[in-house]
């Protein structure tokens, strides 16, 4: 009896604790960038963090519909034209040659126009706030990082999918071209000599273009809209890159790649998937009066249909009429094709819920790792039609692990479509491998909210965990990361000692000769 109270008195102590620490801690998220996906994959955490009796302050475009206790919205306004920036066709069209160069200066004409915003220059000067943990977005603003200094207070870097090298190198992780996979090489894991070339190039671009072109680049942005009281005493953006204390990754390797990481980094893909919800409504009727089942088709929140080639909407018309199925198709414009009476279109989707349905059989998407997720965890086969980012390095991993098909949007024609879809809903494979993918998935020691709490609250515990950081052990050029230094010394030791053997030889053999002829003569 005496040890039960022991316990339950210790289970309520450690609760109080828990409780008292949320409450005194005020945590910042800052993400100016207008990037819908990439925020809403981890606004489940800053709600539940709220819920903790956390203190969320949230900076970025996207508020809450229903304000809720202990979460602060300060909403940045974005103009529409700032849109136009980002056109996905436009960057559908780069190779692994111009995406780099692409995203460097599509992103800082982006901050720019974002961060110098009268009411975003006002949070950043402003005094009145005072936090103990800072959340960051990595995905090219670097410059964010610095508010870690402001607040004297841990960083915390959020990762919208899986490392890069540049995130890499400041985090300590290992980038090795020949098998650690650059997502946007559109290659797989298995590469070949081409993909591996590829793989090289994208990482040399990091390793060197990158600090004198587009890193120089976010420090001006930085020194420029950064001017807090105290930024004087600031470190470089190198330095505080170095000092973040845990990233968080929206990744996994049973939708993506197996690839080593350090204590410190950790994936925590699928935080906005749930259990799928009961259909209602218009949704629920359209759903289960499907003889043959349904087909969801959605491309995500930045590939928007109406805007594409009309030659191609044109193909996807052509090929939703042969269908047998009935379709769910997000469509964000009013401009609609004139489509046959088993289409069922709309603005905005319960997407999980839809996907959760026994009826619905097959998910046409566009590749993006949010909806590669939330297939996954429902068991539902994809046929993909990549654009751009890591589009294509998902899809040609869905064809690797045989739970879909990708057909490239360079490449598409109804016939190719067709086939991929009729393929797809009649080979049973495709679904076996899918429900194999979704076990995967879900067989997790913790669930993926439980691990991101887990680390952000360890940060807050160990102020800041400076254990986990490698920034003493960070090379700090590539001479020393790859070693090049060391090389060339065992390689100018191996030239000198086989150099002296030699010398060494040709001397003996010399003498040894100069014997023989001094015996020959006496």
């Amino acid at each position: 009896m005496a040890k039960s109270y022991l316990i339950m008195w210790i289970f309520i102590y450690q609760l109080l604790a828990v409780i008292t620490i949320s409450r005194s801690t005020n945590i910042l998220v800052f993400a100016p960038m207008p990037f819908k996906s990439h925020f809403r994959g981890f606004q489940p955490l800053f709600k539940e963090l709220a819920g903790r009796g956390y203190n969320l302050t949230v900076v970025s475009s996207f508020p809450l519909n229903k304000p809720m206790e202990n979460y602060t919205d300060i909403t940045i306004a974005v103009d529409k034209n700032i849109y136009k920036v980002i056109d996905p066709m436009e960057l559908a069209k780069h190779n692994f040659l111009t995406v780099l160069p692409s995203l460097w200066t599509m992103s800082t004409t982006l901050a720019k126009k974002i961060i110098s915003q009268p009411d975003v220059q006002y949070f950043i000067m402003s005094e009145e706030f005072d936090f103990d943990l800072v959340m960051v977005f990595s995905f090219y603003q670097e410059y964010s990082v610095a508010l870690g200094h402001k607040y004297n207070a841990p960083v915390i870097n959020l990762g919208v999918s899986m490392l890069w090298t540049s995130n890499s190198k400041w985090n300590g992780e290992p980038s090795t071209f020949s098998y650690i996979l650059d997502q946007r090489t559109g290659a797989t894991d298995r590469m070949s000599f081409v993909d591996r070339f590829k793989n090289t190039v994208i990482g040399m671009y990091q390793l060197f273009l990158e600090d004198y072109y587009y890193l120089s680049k976010q420090k001006e942005l930085m020194d420029k809209y950064f001017k807090y009281k105290g930024y004087e005493s600031r470190p470089p953006l190198e330095d505080m890159l170095k000092n973040v204390s845990v990233t968080l990754l929206n990744a996994h390797h049973s939708i993506g790649v197996t690839r080593p990481y350090l204590p410190g980094t950790v994936e925590i893909a699928g935080l906005h998937v749930n259990d799928p919800r009961p259909l209602t409504g218009k949704f629920l009727e359209f759903v289960e009066s499907a003889k043959y089942g349904v087909i969801y088709f959605s491309f995500g929140t930045i590939v928007d249909p109406s805007k594409l080639p009309n030659s191609t909407i044109e193909i996807f018309v052509n090929v939703i009429k042969k269908l047998k199925q009935k379709v769910m198709w997000k469509w964000d414009s009013k401009n609609l094709p004139q489509l046959p009476d088993h289409v069922m279109v709309s603005e905005w989707f319960p997407q999980s819920d839809i996907l959760g349905h026994p009826n619905v059989r097959l998910f046409i998407t566009h590749g993006g790792i949010h909806s590669l997720e939330e297939a996954t965890y429902n068991a539902v086969p994809i046929v993909g039609i990549p654009f751009f980012g890591d589009q294509h390095m998902n899809m040609r991993l869905v064809e690797q692990n045989g739970f879909g098909k990708m057909v490239d949007h360079i490449d598409l024609n109804e016939n190719l479509l067709l086939s991929a879809i009729n393929e797809v809903l009649a080979n049973r494979k495709y679904k076996e491998n899918t429900k194999l993918r979704c076990e995967i998935f879900k067989d997790n020691q913790m669930k993926s909210m439980d691990r991101a709490l887990y680390w952000v609250e360890y940060v807050i515990r160990h102020n800041g965990a400076d254990h986990l950081k490698q920034s003493r052990n960070i090379p700090q050029s590539f001479i020393q990361y790859f070693l090049i230094d060391v090389c060339l010394v065992i390689i100018t030791m191996i030239i000198i000692s086989v150099f002296l053997i030699v010398k060494t030889t040709k001397y003996i053999v010399k003498i040894k000769k100069s014997k023989n002829i001094k015996k020959r003569k006496n």
